[in-house]
């Protein structure tokens, strides 16, 4: 009696890369509703601190699980690059999300959620800026695009347009520039670098970093059992597992899928705000968020080379 047919080894790999990328997007989008629960009462710097050393110690332990540092290749590689890896864990991590902290005290969740979303045009401006990279006709209406999209959402979302509110829009968009410019300089200095030695070293150095500044901006508020449970999923979820997946899809799908869960951030981040914080979800709010996506997708997936 024959077997039934079995699903492809390329089918099976398909799901397994948009199963990872479907978490990396929960994962990284609930980031923003949890920070907003914990940023209260452990301040920005706290809220960062705490998430970037809890997800370099659940690193240091998978990747000693794995056996990678144990054969000491993971430390040797982090040792000879360790002054990029300084400047990358600034650019890609103790800035950005010191700044998407400081932003969503002044913010709702699910609009930091959507001015996240503007990395890939910040992106785009700075590889055509430091690399001399073309910048294609559609790229560039996505751009223009997305400046709308912010425009519609701080101006249509229910908020207060006062100095506070400035300060928090321009803490956000400040922090998709340094993701972008720490996404340029991981392509231009860690072009064969290991994803493993990347995400581990990076983190490391975010928490060497943020140390200094957590210790001279102790806490506001007492940290409770309500503040820690957030912060494993900041931790554990968003820092440690989501870039292990993330970098996973990199190498295994390529830079075009791995770039889709951009896509995926605001839609998670604002459904959690409206639904867990009971954010309000106005028109401008979803105006707003779908130029924005519309505007990624096109700075994303560029389509044909003649088109510009």
């Amino acid at each position: 009696m024959a077997s039934p047919p079995r699903a492809s080894r390329p089918a099976e790999a398909a799901w397994r890369v948009w199963a990872a990328l479907l978490a990396v997007g929960v994962l990284w989008g609930s980031a923003f509703p949890l920070i907003r629960v914990n940023a209260s009462a452990l301040g920005p710097v706290g809220v960062t601190f705490a998430r970037v050393a809890l997800g370099a110690l659940v690193l240091t332990l998978l990747v000693t699980a794995a056996g990678a540092l144990r054969r000491g290749t993971t430390w040797r590689a982090i040792g000879t690059q360790l002054p990029a890896l300084l400047l990358l864990a600034a650019l890609n991590v103790a800035i950005p999300l010191t700044l998407v902290a400081a932003a969503i005290v002044g913010l709702n969740a699910s609009v930091a959620a959507v001015l996240n979303a503007t990395t890939p045009m910040a992106t785009l401006v700075v590889a055509a800026v430091w690399l001399r990279e073309p910048v294609r006709t559609r790229q560039m209406v996505g751009v223009l695009a997305g400046l709308a999209g912010v425009a519609v959402v701080v101006g249509g979302a229910p908020l207060d347009l006062n100095t506070s509110t400035l300060f928090a829009v321009g803490a956000s968009l400040a922090a998709a520039l340094s993701y972008a410019f720490g996404g340029v300089y991981t392509r231009r200095r860690f072009p064969d670098t290991s994803p493993t030695t990347l995400a581990l070293g990076q983190q490391l150095c975010a928490t060497v970093l943020l140390l200094p500044l957590a210790v001279i901006t102790p806490p506001p508020g007492p940290v409770t059992a309500a503040v820690a449970a957030p912060l494993l999923v900041l931790g554990v979820g968003s820092m440690a597992v989501a870039y292990l997946l993330y970098f996973w899809i990199l190498r295994t799908a390529g830079p075009v899928v791995a770039s889709t869960v951009t896509l995926l951030v605001p839609l998670v981040g604002s459904a959690i705000g409206v639904g867990w914080l009971g954010e309000p979800l106005s028109l401008g709010l979803v105006a707003g968020l779908v130029i924005v996506l519309s505007s990624v997708a096109l700075i994303t997936h560029p389509g044909p080379r003649d088109f510009g």
